[in-house]
């Protein structure tokens, strides 16, 4: 590539950098960032599109400014920047600093808020603190490290989050209050709480034992309500990253994080796909190779009712309690025909992740009892989501279920794909299922076959 050619290639990296900013301070998705830099297909280039952002970001709030910071560490975390990327970033940004403050003053706070952000999130080594002053300089290098210190010390507010986040999961394992926890999460409104959330439940998990377990899997769904699928994808990734530390006190991690990752896509926290999305240089570690392996062990061997229970002894006692109590309330309502009465009971549950396991259980009797208690079925179904003892979210989730467990229905009820259908189509009429619905009940039944 000749010279031209070179500075033709860093002036579109550096305007890439300041779009790809832009889009994710305005939409907020790493995902989308991290396929436009791939699309620039070049990599070396990396540490120059990092100081771009930087100081693209300096003529922002301080909000943006932290946003900036957290796209760099969400991109490492994704594999698409490498942390030696970030490190020539920085040694780029400091050797400019002088030049900067000409037209921002503040440049050399900002290029110490940054570094320190970079620093808290491990993706800046300490031992660069040392190049500081011989890259900035004898004038401004010096003022950078004090800032780093005091900055460090304040806390910053990615540890004020962390903070926060750790406080509210650890009093959740000890209260085991689902709704405050949740309330507790949204509260915090912030994007970047949702991968340390998702993070920290699962690592505080893993130090303790299976009920508390399977506690973290059903708060990780109720997480749903407040985080997108971005912040799950990061949380996760970011427990792969930490394999090996996490290894040291809690030699069992890849086998525990493969279950809680399993568990995940069956309650449609994670797709069932999520391995594929993992940097690679995660997965072909050693630890990332025996997760990966571990997760389509339990997708290819086990049904989704046996992962749903992938906590074991430890955690049965309450599922097993909440089954006998929905089967229990389902058979009464059919025998009784009381509404009314079901839904008191299902409310008294006080099981909203449950409600899945509910609605699937009401459309299978109603497909096995025919026209003869089908209505019967849909009626409690909506009564149910009307009086909001089941969510919608709950509802789509249990008729998915529904459709994924037709195979072994069919052998007792032939026309239970029809009669799936049928409480599909009353749902939608009803504005309960989305008309999409429809059509991904479909694609499913093509699947599965």
């Amino acid at each position: 590539m000749s010279a031209t050619d070179d500075e033709k290639l860093l002036a579109r990296v550096k305007a890439a950098a300041a779009m790809i900013l832009d889009e994710y301070l305005t939409c907020e998705s790493g995902h989308d960032s991290a396929l436009y830099i791939e699309e620039l297909k070049a990599p070396r280039l990396n540490p120059h599109l990092i100081k771009k952002m930087l100081t693209v970001a300096m003529d922002k709030s301080e909000k943006d400014q932290d946003m900036a910071a957290g796209l760099i560490s969400v991109l490492c975390v994704r594999g698409t920047l490498e942390p030696e990327d970030v490190e020539a970033g920085v040694e780029l940004l400091l050797s400019s600093l002088k030049d900067l403050v000409i037209d921002v003053p503040k440049a050399t706070t900002y290029t110490a808020r940054f570094m320190a952000h970079f620093l808290e999130d491990k993706i800046l080594p300490e031992s660069m603190l040392a190049s500081v002053k011989d890259l900035a300089g004898a004038d401004v290098g010096p003022e950078v490290i004090k800032s780093i210190g005091e900055m460090l010390s304040l806390p910053l507010p990615v540890t004020q989050i962390k903070s926060k986040v750790k406080e509210i999961i650890e009093e959740f394992y000890v209260a085991g209050d689902l709704v405050e926890a949740e309330r507790s999460l949204a509260e915090l409104n912030s994007k970047r709480s949702g991968h340390e959330a998702v993070k920290r439940t699962i690592v505080l998990a893993m130090e303790k034992k299976n009920r508390e377990r399977e506690r973290a899997s059903v708060l990780l769904s109720a997480m749903t309500r407040v985080y997108g699928s971005e912040q799950f994808f990061e949380g996760f990734t970011r427990v792969m990253r930490s394999l090996d530390d996490l290894s040291l006190d809690t030699p069992n991690a890849p086998a525990l994080l493969a279950n809680f990752i399993a568990r995940a896509i069956v309650d449609d926290v994670l797709p069932p796909n999520f391995i594929s999305f993992v940097p690679d240089r995660l997965v072909a570690s050693e630890r990332g190779k025996e997760v990966a392996g571990s997760v389509k062990a339990l997708l290819e061997q086990h049904s989704s009712t046996r992962i749903m229970n992938v906590w074991g002894a430890g955690a049965k006692n309450s599922v097993e309690e909440l089954k006998e109590s929905v089967n229990a309330l389902v058979e009464e309502y059919f025998v009784e025909g009381e509404l009314k009465e079901a839904v008191r009971c299902v409310q008294e549950l006080d099981a909203p992740h449950f409600g899945h396991e509910i609605v699937k259980k009401i459309v299978y009797k109603g497909a096995e009892g025919g026209s003869s208690k089908m209505p019967r079925a849909i009626d409690l179904l909506k009564a149910l989501v009307r009086d909001g003892a089941v969510s919608s979210s709950q509802l789509a989730k249990g008729m998915v279920r529904s459709v994924v467990g037709l195979k072994d229905l069919s052998l007792d009820v032939p026309d239970a794909s029809s009669n799936v259908d049928a409480f599909v189509a009353e749902l939608v009429k009803d504005g309960m299922l989305a008309e999409t619905f429809k059509a991904h009940v479909a694609a499913m039944k093509g699947a599965l076959q």
